[in-house]
């Protein structure tokens, strides 16, 4: 028995094999065909009484909920954990009680099959049964009993495996109402579909049924030959699962039908299957009304969401440009995405993520009746609103999307809470379906950067902000090609001598119209857009360019920016060190600097990168320490070689003992993890001279220099140290 056993888990389990005698000895025994030793016999009562040990541990911990029933009683003599938590009741509740306490139909969870196992019949079956939980609800599962005999092969126990299958009866459920969408908008049309495996056995049979006298389940599961001969008709099915599509013509009952056969593909393009259109073509149906009502089928077979039936992209622009050339064209779109819904696929598997649309679209098409509830592809849904809706009346669309996720969803025993982002576009007169769409997007891409569960409503100002991020990502390409791009360089200084000790390279572009532009403007636009993986390496190549070339007079370190894209882009430190190697710059020169909210992402890739670069000898710098929010836990476990203060502490630390307890904190921090410090934004003479009264020994800051062109930060070298007025144009 093992630690924790429920003290009725070992009743009758064990009963049939006792412990072994320890008093046997080697005495011959005499058998009447072969001579044993009392050793061996001692031998298999352990090895049995193991076998025992070992099936009640397996019965104990099985996930299955497990009992053993006495026969003919009927009375519970053993349960496991599982069994006890599925329906609510203990162990000592259910040890001794008759089994008509948890099978509400009775004491036989199925019916006369005892008197089968009673007169040895059969040993076992499976079965659908109900079991009543303490609380009185109903759980389905799936009973599984064999029977255990004595030696007169009478029965005397019986042993129950039981599956819970609520999940999957709910799932089933959902699937089946979406089915219900396919097959009520197929019954509609006057032509039969019917699909079938690769081994062209019924999958799906609707419509027309009724001409050869069957009704549509009666064809499911079941070989086409068994209705059949036609070989034309097979022929094509044949050729069918060869990729090949064809028409076949056949008469029934005096009725012309026209047959289109073609492939069922899956997303690697893979034949999985045939599907089957067939229409009534004789004298009383015009030939253009069946060429229509095919092309509608095979239409909506194309625009409709296998998974959920509901109407796809296609179908969701088709349904737009239709509104819009009416009068009463579409008063709102929303788009919807799920929220980390990435976590579930790869977290859960593809299937459960499957099971989630699933639901997510029921519960969305149940929230909007009337109106086109479209999936847009992958985790995107679409709802199109009707054509006298305003601002309020959108927003109001909007709640009711939010109040449809609000409800836990359960699938296969995961609970699960899903939220998702809401971009919302008015239409307004003239504008197009096009327009709409891209009005929609833009706002569903400001509701997922404000986080979670958000919507955002696309207006004047939404439209002014994309269309300036849109000019300056366009312009910012055509900077980089034409080579408009520049750089400023911000010395670093010792505190104490005032001596350069190095300068950060710093980007900077003027815009032909607008002059020079932020880079808190730009940089995050380059970011989104990608830009920032070109843009980063020519900046990384010129100031190790522009180093080298000081560094022939002048000993002169340099940092340099770099983005989280980049760096953990794979391949950064490979590239990075061909560069040294082909300007002539030492590694051990270099620092490369990244933002403190990196901290903020997964730790573990950021880490590889960051140890990456330090093998090939350059150092590793955070930025703007201290406004991040991070976790100092975090940092503790990244290979860091300088921190560097955000002016923010350094702001009037001359006067605040604030800033001062935490530029302090952070020094000692520093000092901590192995780091050296340096403080940025220094613009007075006494912040500086608090900062070396706390501990500080190197800064930059606008006390010692701007910005400035690469030829400015050569004179200013020629200096022994620098003077406090603010060196170099700014810049």
């Amino acid at each position: 028995m093992t630690n924790g056993s429920s003290p009725g888990a070992n009743r009758r389990i064990d009963s049939a094999v006792s412990t072994p005698r320890s008093d046997l000895t080697d005495k011959k025994v005499v058998h009447p065909d072969r001579t044993v030793t009392a050793s061996r016999l001692a031998a298999h009562a352990v090895a049995l009484h193991e076998g025992v040990r070992l099936y009640q541990t397996m019965f104990e911990r099985s996930a299955l909920g497990q009992l053993i029933v006495d026969f003919p009683s009927f009375r519970i003599d053993v349960v496991n954990k599982a069994f006890c938590s599925m329906i609510g009741f203990s162990v000592d509740e259910l040890v001794g009680s008759d089994i008509s306490l948890v099978f509400p139909s009775g004491k036989s969870p199925a019916g006369d099959v005892f008197e089968r196992l009673a007169d040895g019949q059969a040993d076992g079956y499976a079965v659908q049964r109900f079991l009543q939980r303490r609380d009185g609800t109903i759980l389905p599962a799936l009973a599984t009993v064999s029977v255990a005999r004595d030696q007169h092969g009478n029965p005397i126990q019986l042993l129950v495996h039981l599956q819970d299958q609520s999940q999957q009866r709910a799932t089933e459920t959902a699937q089946r109402r979406s089915q219900a969408l396919i097959d009520g908008a197929i019954a509609t049309l006057p032509m039969s579909f019917t699909a079938f495996d690769t081994h062209l056995r019924f999958t799906y049979a609707v419509g027309g049924m009724e001409r050869v006298g069957k009704r549509a389940e009666d064809f499911l599961g079941r070989h086409v030959t068994e209705f059949t001969q036609h070989r034309p008709t097979l022929r094509g099915l044949h050729r069918a699962l060869t990729g090949v599509e064809s028409t076949t013509r056949t008469i029934v009952n005096g009725q012309n039908y026209l047959s289109l056969i073609g492939p069922v593909r899956d997303d690697r393009n893979s034949v999985v299957g045939v599907i089957s259109v067939s229409t009534n073509i004789t004298a009383e149906v015009a030939a253009e009304t069946v060429r229509r009502q095919a092309e509608e089928l095979r239409l909506y077979v194309a625009q409709h969401d296998a998974l959920t039936g509901l109407p796809g992209r296609s179908a969701l622009i088709e349904h737009l440009n239709t509104l819009a050339s009416s009068e009463n064209g579409p008063g709102a779109l929303l788009l919807l995405d799920l929220d980390d819904f990435t976590l579930i696929n790869e977290g859960l598997g593809y299937e459960i993520g499957d099971e989630v649309l699933l639901e997510i679209a029921s519960r969305l098409f149940d929230a909007f009746p009337g109106l086109m509830v479209a999936r847009n592809g992958g985790d995107e849904f679409a709802v199109v609103v009707a054509s006298d809706t305003d601002q309020a009346a959108a927003m109001a669309a909007a709640e009711l999307v939010r109040a449809s996720f609000d409800a836990e969803l359960t699938v296969r025993g995961h609970a699960l809470r899903v939220t998702a982002g809401v971009g919302i576009a008015i239409k307004h007169a003239g504008g197009s379906s096009s327009t709409l769409i891209g009005n929609a997007s833009s706002a569903l891409s400001q509701a997922k950067d404000a986080g979670t569960g958000q919507y955002r409503l696309y207006g004047a100002e939404m439209r002014r902000r994309v269309e300036s991020r849109l000019a300056i990502q366009h312009g910012l390409r055509t900077a980089l090609q034409d080579h408009a791009l520049r750089l400023a360089y911000q010395p670093s200084v010792n505190l104490i001598d005032r001596h350069v000790l190095g300068s950060e390279a710093l980007l900077r572009w003027s815009h032909p119209k607008r002059g020079n532009i932020s880079p808190s403007e730009f940089i995050p636009i380059a970011e989104q857009s990608g830009l920032i993986v070109p843009i980063g390496a020519w900046v990384m190549d010129q100031a190790c360019r522009d180093t080298r070339h000081l560094q022939r007079t002048h000993k002169m370190d340099i940092a340099v920016n770099v983005s989280i894209r980049q760096l953990a882009g794979g391949g950064f430190a490979e590239w990075l060190e061909e560069l040294l190697e082909h300007t002539g710059l030492a590694p051990n020169t270099l620092t490369v600097e990244v933002t403190e909210s990196v901290l903020m992402d997964e730790i573990a890739p950021i880490r590889r990168a960051f140890d990456l670069v330090r093998a090939i000898g350059v150092k590793v710098a955070i930025d703007d320490f201290g406004t991040g929010y991070s976790s100092l836990a975090r940092l503790q476990n990244l290979p860091v070689d300088v921190i560097k203060l955000d002016r923010a502490f350094v702001a009037d630390v001359d006067v605040r003992c604030e800033s001062r307890a935490m530029a302090t904190a952070i020094l000692h921090l520093s000092a901590a993890v192995g780091a050296d410090m340096i403080a940025e934004g220094v613009e007075t003479e006494a912040e500086a001279s608090t900062l070396v009264d706390l501990g500080y020994s190197v800064a930059q800051g606008y006390l010692f220099a701007k910005p400035m062109p690469i030829k400015d930060l050569t004179l200013l070298l020629l200096s022994p140290s620098v003077q406090t007025s603010n060196q170099g144009a700014p810049t």
